[in-house]
Parts: structure tokens; sequence; C-alpha cells
């Protein structure tokens, strides 16, 4: 058999030829640019072809490099079947399941005392991050998504709805908390850069006639940890702030939530059902999510 490129290589050049650009693949990859880019370079060379050819500001596979591609997809397909029935047949099944860091931390990583006292022969992998898991390439069996439920060609089930509303430590000012939303805008506010101050704040009926300024987080992990030390108010989800909140850690400050048509589900290839140890896990999830 003739000698094959590196398998990293490989899914760094399917990555490309899914975004036609090297730049969403090292997004998609948490690689830089230089990293993707020198990797099809030497796929090319080794190869003796041209891949890629450059477009504008994309990079679209060539006709070789279009061949290529649905060998590779192809290849990685039969390969994870292969190891998803290996999985299922040993004594301990592994089960890798992606989320955002958020969840996992204050959501599911909580609970799972309760998955290991039930079923001690399932070993979780956790895998979090931004950005959405390819169950083809990523070896993720199950994942934990924010969105609408549409996703083509995923079995998606409803877990959490979501809601936001501000908390804050109950330290916060010596205790002299903000009554109603007008007199939240004289405390410290802590910015969601995912979420809108503003569109909660004319939900609950004010109008600001000014940005909202303060310190700002692109990790929901780092925001809530803020709002527990008493460093401000954060606008809090209820599925991560429910805990915090029941253990006097946070305190909710007022009754007004603003409700969003996304929610929390469980998604994964329609064909894993044939899995026991995802099953588990899936039904798992959704008796959590009811517990919540």
């Amino acid at each position: 058999m003739a000698p094959l490129p590196p398998l990293e290589t490989l899914r760094v050049f399917e990555v490309a030829c899914r975004h036609s650009s090297y730049s969403e693949a090292a997004r998609e990859l948490h690689v830089t640019h230089s990293a993707v880019s020198q990797r099809i370079r030497h796929l090319e060379e080794e190869l003796g072809l041209t891949l890629f050819e450059r477009r504008g500001n994309r990079m679209v596979p060539t006709s070789s490099g279009l061949r290529l591609q649905a060998g590779v997809k192809n290849a990685f397909s039969e390969l994870g079947a292969a190891l998803g029935s290996i999985k299922t047949h040993r004594t301990d099944a592994e089960i890798t399941v992606s989320l955002l860091p958020v969840m996992a931390a204050r959501w599911l990583v909580p609970r799972l005392p309760r998955f290991k006292a039930r079923f001690p022969r399932i070993n979780l992998h956790i895998k979090s991050g931004q950005s959405l898991a390819n169950f083809k390439s990523d070896g993720v069996d199950i994942a934990i998504r924010f969105g609408t439920g549409d996703w083509k060609g995923l079995r998606a089930i409803k877990l959490l709805n979501e809601e936001f509303f501000p908390v804050c430590s109950p330290s916060l000012n010596e205790g002299r908390l903000p009554k109603d939303p007008a007199s939240m805008l004289s405390q410290p506010l802590l910015i969601d850069r995912n979420l809108s101050w503003r569109a909660w704040f004319r939900s609950a009926g004010l109008k600001l006639d000014r940005d909202i300024a303060g310190t700002s987080f692109t990790d929901t992990n780092a925001l809530m940890e803020a709002a527990l030390t008493g460093q401000g108010i954060a606008l809090g989800r209820l599925s991560v702030t429910r805990s915090d909140i029941l253990a006097g850690k946070l305190v909710r400050l007022s009754e007004h939530s603003l409700r969003v048509a996304y929610c929390h589900y469980a998604v994964y290839p329609i064909a894993s059902e044939s899995n026991p140890a995802l099953v588990a896990f899936r039904d798992w999830l959704i008796e959590e999510a009811h517990r919540t």
C-alpha cells in the first residue's frame, strides 16, 4: 500500500474544502491561518497536484481537490462508523460530548456524579468550545447546542428553554441592591458581548438614552465569575444561574425575563441511535433537563 498523508493533514484539507477558505478552516480547527496554509502546501507537494486556486478572497478547490475531497469525506465517514461500531461493543463505552464552555462548567459537569453513579461503564469525554461540532470529522457523538433545533440531517431533542434576567452577588454595594430596572443603572453593569442589556431594559419598559458602559466579556464563565465576586450586575441565563441562585450565591434582581426563541437541544446523527451508550446518555440528559 502506498504511504498516505497524515490524517490530520487530510482533516485540515477537508475542512478547507468545505469552507473554501483557509481562514474559516483555521477558525473551526482552532489553529492559525499559516498552519492551514502550510498543511495544504505540503499535501500539494506530496501529491504533485494543485488542490486550491484563489478566487477573490476565497480558496476554491480545483477539480483534483474536489475529487480528493469526495474520497476523504467517504474515508472519514467509514472510519468513524468503524470506530463507533468498536465503541459500542467494548465493555467500557465512551461518548464524546460537545457543548459551550459555560454549559459544560455550570450545567453539565455539576450533574455528572449522578450519571456516573447510574452508568459507571460509560466514560464521557467533554469537549467544550465555541464552534459547532462536525460529527463527521471531529469525533463527536452528541452535542448540546443552542439554537432553533433545525440542523439538517441531525436529530435534535429539546432540553431547555432559555431566558435572561439581571443577577448579582448578595454582597454587591454592601447588600444595598437595586429594586427596579432604573436603579440598576447606578450600579456597575457587566456586559456579555453576546447579549444585549439594551434589549433587556427595553423589554422591561425602560428606554435608554445612553450606551451601556462597563467591563465586557466574550466568555460567559468569566462574566459569571465577575458577578459572583461582587464586581457588578450581569445579564444571567436561567440555564446557568439557577443553581447559584438556589444556593444563595447570586440574587435575581427582577422577575422580568427577556425570553428568546432559541433553546438548548441534544443533537446527534440519526444513525447514532443504534449506539446504546449514546441513547443512555441522551435519555439521561432529557431527565436532567426535566429535573431542572
